[in-house]
């Protein structure tokens, strides 16, 4: 009797702990979570900075005669394209010819009378004053002579670079005066790039490492350009002009006017990297992202310092990440260290919202 009371308590007791293991809670089941990542991009070369602007001839010249007459020809058209000490205009050459035949008869004579005379006076035939008056009438002869001569010259107008006709203020037998402009000339050996930068961007373009162009319209992508200038003062809107030069050619097929982009690549800040604001959530008095690794699909939590709030929802990060590392940027506040997540793909231009 004691015997069946024993085994009975002992049935009772397995039967209890069957009961507990089939009627209890089931253990949680671990969810994978999809989630957004972005990848911090770039390297440590330096920071980037995209400015607009227009592109400008590197500088455009009114050309004038310095002597004055009717304009006997005129060999250009706007758009005509010339190179340095090709003849544009002639000034009718008939009286400056004159005036150099007078004034080299003059010079003949009075050359010859120095020279006898400079003979005497080295014998001590002669006075030194009546010689000096003889050297002097000499060189005024001289310099009208040379002068005429330069006149003469003057009177064919040539380009002092190659470049393109861009205006034309004169036409041919107009009467023209010295320093008339008759015909402005653009000089296409090299171009700009002229950008506006505001006040805070100043120091950035300063340190200007790498410069590169890009003219869409003329199919000019990355093209290097130099840094030429900057503003010392602003303009009337509160802006800096800053130019970037570059050497033109044919190639290219960048006109004057055409609207162009700078990519600065300027000396890299101290702890310049920059994530999406909503890879950020703040903890007490710290604040924090996730990492992703790819390796085993889980995020980390990870403390991060913030610097200033950049363009496009971009939070400067002080500290925390480096280039390369992927940060989550969705439910950031729904993920728990450690957790198994998958990334969720951009869907294909044919599998928009990703039903196939």
């Amino acid at each position: 009797m004691k015997i069946w009371k024993t085994a009975l308590l002992f049935l009772t007791s397995v039967l209890a702990l069957n009961g507990c293991k089939t009627n209890g809670e089931t253990p949680p089941v671990k969810t994978v979570k999809y989630v957004k990542v972005h990848t911090i991009s770039g390297d440590d070369s330096g920071e980037r900075m995209v400015l607009n602007g227009k592109i400008k001839e590197k500088s455009l010249t009114s050309l004038s005669f310095r002597v004055g007459g009717p304009l006997a020809k005129l060999n250009v058209e706007p758009g005509d394209y010339v190179r340095a000490g090709q003849v544009v205009a002639v000034v009718d050459k008939r009286d400056y010819e004159l005036q150099l035949e007078t004034t080299k008869a003059q010079y003949e004579q009075l050359e010859s009378e120095y020279k006898r005379y400079k003979q005497l006076v080295e014998q001590n035939k002669i006075p030194e004053n009546t010689f000096e008056k003889i050297k002097s009438g000499y060189l005024m002869a001289k310099t009208s002579y040379e002068n005429a001569q330069n006149q003469l010259r003057d009177t064919e107008l040539e380009a002092p670079f190659s470049g393109y006709i861009y205006e034309k203020f004169s036409e041919a037998h107009q009467t023209v005066g010295p320093g008339a402009p008759i015909v402005s000339l653009i000089d296409m050996s090299h171009l700009e790039a002229v950008v506006a930068v505001s006040e805070s961007q100043l120091q950035k373009v300063r340190s200007d490492k790498e410069s590169y162009l890009t003219v869409a319209n003329a199919n000019v992508s990355m093209l290097p350009v130099s840094l030429l200038s900057v503003g010392e003062k602003a303009m009337p809107d509160g802006l800096y002009e800053v130019k970037f030069s570059f050497k033109n050619s044919e190639a290219l097929k960048i006109a004057p006017g055409m609207t162009a982009e700078v990519t600065l690549i300027c000396d890299k800040e101290e702890n310049s990297l920059t994530i999406p604001a909503t890879a950020v959530f703040h903890e007490k008095t710290s604040n924090y992202v996730w990492v992703y690794n790819s390796a085993t699909n889980k995020v980390e939590k990870r403390e991060v310092a913030l610097g200033g709030l950049k363009s496009q929802a971009q939070v400067q990060i002080k500290a925390g990440l480096k280039y390369g590392e992927q940060v989550v940027t969705a439910g950031v506040h729904y993920l728990v260290d450690g957790q198994k997540v998958k990334t969720i793909q951009n869907p294909s231009v044919t599998n928009v919202g990703g039903l196939l």
